[in-house]
């Protein structure tokens, strides 16, 4: 797997020849659906083409440090994506994972839902575990230890029937087995017939989404599958994955999914939608590089502005958006996972005290809205597209 396929010549030739033979690309799936997913394949091309620079211009800095703090904030949205939560915090809830990381022992079911998930991430992310069906049996495995399900029947955890379906698109329980086996020929296959890079890996995230083979989590192993592709890729060092923007946009994912099966499911939107989201996560992770270089320029001084992660993730918020002001609903909004309120606004409004306090932000004149007041991090506002 490569995300620089776009250089290998067998490729966009094999890609023209379907342009001009069929039209458009199509992806055997579902297989018990007649409408097949389909898209334009040389406008994903030129997409990919676009994405995969951006990445390799705009890394992480620190990346260590950027390492982990992805890492923490992936497995805590993923807790707040599948109401693991329990009304908690994101602080509370990245606290507890950086305990487990650290090898707390896991003693309540938030906190072993919590390893769970941090095992799985870690199993991906391995480099000899390679993407075949049984090695996706012991991932899912690890995500339903420790819940009500028996796992020594799939029918114990599988989807029982049609009800309680994420999408529009219905695939019928009974054919799972039969679409998953079609799902890892896809991925196994060779990138001529299959496609390649981050176009490939939306893809196989947008199949278990809708498959949706089981009682629960399917959003985590949508995503985490996807992932374990891109972490197969030649050019994996040079990037991170942070999968909070397209959480902050879940319930518009889902309803570009929904209008994609009324446009003869034609995913080219779809995959715009989401490419879209991953730029946004490389200048959220590029803003926050640059900022924390910024506190470590005086970090005697400068660490005290932030008495907690609250104040950085604020300020982080109001250096992504494009305007010169920003409202706390705007930023509450921006901080939402799946629509769920992970810091609520109280304690925002609690961090834009501490930055107003520190010079960092201020308000306007009207008391309604703030902006960056610092003129060096004001600067990084407008520094990627």
């Amino acid at each position: 797997m490569s995300l620089n396929y776009f250089l290998n010549k067998k490729i966009i030739d094999s890609m023209n020849q379907i342009v001009e033979e069929q039209g458009l690309f199509t992806v055997n799936f579902p297989l018990s659906i007649a409408q097949k997913m389909n898209f334009e394949p040389m406008e994903e091309i030129e997409s990919d083409k676009y994405l995969t620079n951006y990445f390799q211009a705009y890394t992480f800095r620190n990346e260590q440090q950027f390492s982990d703090l992805v890492l923490v904030s992936n497995i805590s949205s993923l807790m707040f994506l599948e109401n693991l939560a329990e009304s908690s915090s994101m602080l509370s809830i990245s606290n507890m994972i950086r305990r487990i990381q650290n090898g707390a022992k896991a003693k309540t079911k938030k906190e072993k839902m919590a390893l769970n998930l941090v095992e799985a991430v870690r199993l991906v992310k391995k480099a000899d575990f390679e993407i075949n069906e049984d090695n996706f049996e012991l991932l899912i495995h690890i995500l339903f230890r420790n819940t009500e399900f028996n796992l020594d029947r799939k029918a114990n955890y599988y989807r029982v029937d049609n009800k309680k379906i994420l999408t529009d698109i219905t695939i019928n329980f009974e054919s799972i087995d039969q679409e998953l086996k079609e799902l890892f020929k896809f991925i196994n296959d060779v990138p001529e017939n299959s496609f390649d890079g981050f176009t490939k890996a939306i893809i196989i995230f947008l199949q278990i989404l809708i498959i949706q083979p089981y009682q629960k989590f399917n959003s985590t192993i949508a995503l985490l599958v996807s992932l374990w592709f891109l972490g197969k890729s030649k050019e994996k060092e040079m990037f991170e994955i942070w999968i909070f923007d397209l959480l902050n946009h879940w319930e518009e994912l889902i309803e570009k999914i929904n209008e994609s099966i009324s446009n003869s499911f034609n995913v080219n939107e779809l995959l715009s939608f989401i490419k879209n989201k991953l730029k946004d996560s490389v200048k959220r992770g590029f803003i926050s590089s640059l900022v924390k270089e910024w506190i470590a320029q005086d970090s005697e001084v400068r660490s005290k502005f932030f008495p907690s992660d609250y104040e950085f993730i604020v300020l982080i918020t109001i250096l992504t958006e494009r305007t010169k002001e920003v409202s706390v609903k705007r930023i509450t909004d921006k901080l939402k996972i799946a629509g769920y309120s992970g810091i609520k606004k109280q304690e925002i409004k609690e961090a834009l005290e501490n930055l107003k306090s520190a010079n960092i932000v201020k308000v306007t004149k009207n008391d309604a809205n703030f902006m960056v007041a610092d003129k060096q991090l004001n600067k990084y506002k407008f520094i990627l597209e």
